[in-house]
This record gives C-alpha cells, structure tokens and sequence, in this order.
C-alpha cells in the first residue's frame, strides 16, 4: 500500500509519500485535496491499493481515504 501521510505543523501542513515529503500547504483543505488527487491517480496509473491519513500530534494517525 502507498501511503500518503498529512502532518500538521506550527504553519501549515505538510505532505509525505511514504517516508518522501513532497509539499507544504498553509491550508488544511489544500493538502488533503491534493493528497487526495495523488493517491486517485497512483492508484490508477500503477494499480497499488493507496491511502491518505493524518498524523494525530503524534498520537498514531487517522485514514481520511482509500483508494483500491
């Protein structure tokens, strides 16, 4: 599974796939539709079952969606 994760910080969110960080967004809803778009479309170009979760202050993390 590909996974692409969402991390609050002080000024915004930041986005990784897998362990890569990839782009910082000031608004909360930015990172998760863009992290959204990422997973729909490696999940279509590659057929691997992908997910986008927030990490919770460190706390574990929450799935937000799944595709496959």
């Amino acid at each position: 599974m590909l996974l692409f994760v969402i991390v609050a910080q002080t000024n915004g969110w930041q986005l990784y796939q897998g362990s890569e960080q990839r782009d910082w967004f000031a608004r909360w809803d930015d990172a998760l539709e863009s992290a959204d778009i990422m997973a729909a479309t490696a999940h279509e170009q590659r057929g691997v079952p992908t997910a986008v979760m927030v990490d919770v202050n460190g706390r574990g993390a929450l799935v937000v969606s799944r595709h496959g």
